[in-house]
């Protein structure tokens, strides 16, 4: 997995709204770093290390889970269910 790539592509699932890619993409990369895989390089410099990046890959992965969770929800109101 290239985690970096795992990660733009996110973003841009998100921005379209994409919401099963969203979840396919968060669930790959949290597992891949659950199982010892280096995280993506997110905001801030890389001196700041491997686990603050883990920690803002980890928090914007289960964000837009969240997101899938709530379309998800908006999705079953409107079709009655």
């Amino acid at each position: 997995m290239d985690p970096n790539a795992t990660l733009r592509d996110l973003l841009e699932a998100l921005k379209g709204r994409d919401w099963d890619l969203v979840q396919e993409l968060s669930e790959a990369l949290l597992t891949w770093m659950r199982n010892g895989g280096f995280p993506p390089n997110t905001i801030g410099p890389m001196e700041l290390g491997n686990e603050w990046h883990r920690a803002v890959a980890t928090f914007v992965c289960h964000a837009a889970l969240g997101k899938v969770r709530a379309a998800h929800e908006r999705r079953s109101r409107k079709r009655g269910g």
